[in-house]
């Protein structure tokens, strides 16, 4: 994010599908202002998933069809590879997943991942700074009812840092990501 739209703002934003194979696809999205000037890009990795089943199933042959692509990318970023787990000991904060962090599918909403990582980041960052830039994977779900740990480092540049997000029970990873964070 270049800048956050204010409130009220009116926005747009343009989303395609550049690429996908058998069971993935990824969907670029580019943000405007008013004045048509980008204020944010966003890139995703996409699974197709058999929700019942548990687990990526080839894309049906309908959505290929009616899913055009274009190859232009708004980010030139690989985020195919995986971000290596924060390997600190002591986590952040301790939390149950709530039903409020449920979807329709009873899944942890993607968005709870980014308020459970920002729960770790300290108030000196959000009181002075704002996030600029984040990449994040989506590795195992949590389910309702599990305990949540946070684990925090300070990363490779000023104001950067990476995350990790595990259950408590077993210690599974459910999250990783890096963020950069520019001054306000």
């Amino acid at each position: 994010m270049e800048r956050y739209p204010l409130c009220k703002e009116r926005i747009t934003i343009r989303t395609w599908l550049s690429q996908y194979s058998l069971i993935k696809g990824f969907r670029e999205n580019i943000i405007f202002d008013s004045e048509e000037k980008i204020i944010g890009r966003a890139k995703g990795l996409w699974l197709f998933f058999d929700i019942k089943k548990r687990r990526p199933v080839p894309i049906f042959e309908s959505f290929h069809t009616k899913w055009q692509h274009n190859a232009a990318v708004c980010i030139e970023y690989d985020i195919s590879k995986k971000l290596p787990p924060v390997t600190m000991e002591t986590p952040g904060i301790e939390f149950r997943v709530r039903k409020s962090d449920m979807d329709s599918n009873n899944h942890v909403n993607n968005i709870s991942y980014l308020h459970w990582l920002m729960e770790s980041v300290p108030q000196e960052i959000l009181d002075h700074y704002f996030l600029y830039q984040i990449d994040g994977r989506f590795i195992s779900e949590a389910q309702f009812g599990d305990t949540i740990l946070t684990f925090i480092e300070k990363g490779p540049t000023l104001h950067s840092f990476s995350h990790t997000i595990r259950t408590k029970s077993d210690n599974r990873v459910c999250a990783t990501a890096n963020t950069i964070w520019k001054p306000k």
